[in-house]
């Protein structure tokens, strides 16, 4: 009986480590991008796995006290190599090949059918080795339980400051003012080169003619979250650490040694040096509670989904029950389950677009800061916008180009806003991409449309969009020369210390 148990709540484990991988061994990437606490994301996990575990031993045990417990055995035997197989595929280091894991649970099945038929005695001595192995999977399952409650007692900087002069009323700022936006994934090629003859992007295009445009970016790196601490330090960073006290650790590609990282060794440190009024908005990494010490006004958040369908907002039975009804899905219908996961996505992310929204726009109405820092996630994956219905979308339908149009509406409220405050004519915008549109990451998912193919052209072009207007600029200018996008840091230094800019 103990043995049973064992090897169902083994087996369990892995059958929904898929879901819960990316918080063992400490859960560094999900805490850093989290500004909740993941208490009950942990407990729902674990319910789950003991819940999957408790099926699958009252199944075996009524099975066993009939006489067709060998077929059972036998069935379980076929069924289950292939399909741990197929649930912990984004474990290995490689893709297995489309229809890999049909061939190998029919292969398998035809050999423990000749060797039950023909080959007795190594049948039952295969038998024994395989509830062995089972059982001691009970070491993983229980290894995985013990860093999930690990991972639920930690607790989450505040993902808020509120500074005096945002809170109270304050006279009119006589500052210049400097907004620096980052659009997450915001292509120079399609919004600029190869735009889609059905995209418009009239804000984008009422900016360029208003500001020096670069055409030949060099990013920074692949991943947003290397690339943002590169352009706020002025040094490439190739590796980040996330420590279980929310502080921040990298690694140069100039020096390998390992260093924690806080404001004061960024532009909002500077900025505050030099007498600017320091604030940032931003999506996916957690500015307040690495930048804490030189941001004055910061508000983060990020509330797209988790592996297995788990939200930080929804409730502990929701959390339990969704991603077991994912798992029954994927049974039924593949092709239904991956949409399923993908509007999942979609109305979480919408979820995270209005929240930095909302926040943005109110630091800006207040007209108070001195250098503003935003970070949206928008024209990202998984698309949010219709164009068709000029609405945003609840459902995984749309494409990047879609985004893009919502994120050409997003930078026109910006600009709306600011052209109304009277530090306008001393007020400097960047607007850029912290890498172009990762075709590599998205055309295999089923977030991926007609649409995304067509404009893609099957080509990775890596070059972010990077737009500046300088301060009184009414022509446009542009710089055609290969320009490394990290140099975008001493431009900013430039502007803080109100020195000449130069490309």
């Amino acid at each position: 009986m103990l043995k049973r148990l064992c090897q169902c709540i083994g087996v369990a484990s892995l059958i929904l480590v898929g879901n819960y991988g990316d918080l063992l061994g400490g859960g560094a990437d999900v805490r850093m991008h989290t500004p909740d606490p993941l208490t009950r994301v942990c407990m729902a996990y674990i319910a789950d796995i003991l819940l999957v575990a408790l099926l699958l031993f009252i199944v075996l045990s009524v099975a066993a006290r009939t006489r067709s417990y060998p077929w059972v055995r036998l069935l379980a035997a076929i069924v289950i190599p292939p399909y741990l197989i197929q649930r912990t595929q984004s474990f290995f280091p490689f893709d297995l090949i489309e229809g890999l894991v049909l061939i190998m649970l029919v292969v398998w099945a035809g050999v423990l059918l000749l060797l039950l038929l023909r080959f007795n005695k190594w049948y039952r001595r295969l038998m024994r080795v395989a509830s062995v192995v089972a059982a001691s999977l009970i070491i993983f399952a229980l290894s995985s339980i013990a860093q999930l409650l690990w991972v639920a007692r930690w607790k989450p900087a505040p993902n808020q400051i509120i500074a005096t002069w945002e809170s109270s009323p304050q006279p009119v700022r006589q500052h210049p003012l400097l907004v620096w936006i980052i659009f997450d994934e915001l292509s120079y090629d399609q919004v600029f080169e190869h735009r889609a003859r059905n995209l418009n992007l009239p804000n984008f295009d009422a900016l360029r003619n208003q500001s020096t445009i670069f055409t030949d970016t060099q990013p920074a790196g692949y991943h947003t979250v290397r690339i943002v601490p590169s352009l706020l330090t002025g040094r490439v960073v190739d590796g980040i650490r996330y420590n279980f006290h929310n502080r921040l650790w990298v690694r140069h590609e100039d020096d390998h040694r390992w260093a924690p990282i806080d404001g004061a060794q960024t532009v909002f440190g500077d900025a505050e040096h030099a007498g600017w009024r320091t604030a940032a908005v931003g999506w996916y990494n957690p500015y307040c509670a690495i930048y804490a010490d030189a941001i004055q006004n910061c508000y983060w958040t990020n509330h797209d989904m988790f592996d297995g369908l788990m939200a930080q907002n929804a409730t502990f039975m929701t959390n339990v029950y969704t991603p077991l009804k994912q798992v029954v899905r994927e049974l039924k219908s593949p092709a239904r389950a991956n949409r399923d996961l993908c509007t999942f996505d979609v109305r979480h992310r919408y979820q995270t677009h209005s929240d930095l929204q909302q926040h943005a726009f109110e630091l800006l109405h207040t007209d108070q800061a001195d250098f503003i820092f935003f970070h949206f996630s928008v024209p990202h994956s998984p698309n949010i916008w219709s164009r068709i219905q000029d609405d945003y979308t609840q459902y995984c339908d749309s494409s990047y180009l879609d985004n893009l149009a919502l994120t050409d509406r997003v930078l026109g409220r910006v600009l709306t806003t600011l052209k109304t405050s009277p530090r306008w004519s001393d007020t400097t915008l960047i607007v850029q991409g912290d890498h172009g549109w990762r075709i590599d990451a998205w055309n295999w998912l089923p977030a991926w449309t007609e649409e995304d193919d067509a404009a893609s052209r099957g080509v990775f072009d890596q070059r972010p969009a990077l737009l500046i207007h300088q301060s009184g600029q009414s022509q446009p200018e542009t710089v055609a020369t290969p320009w490394p996008i990290i140099r975008i840091h001493s431009v900013v230094e430039q502007i803080l210390h109100g020195q000449p800019v130069t490309y």
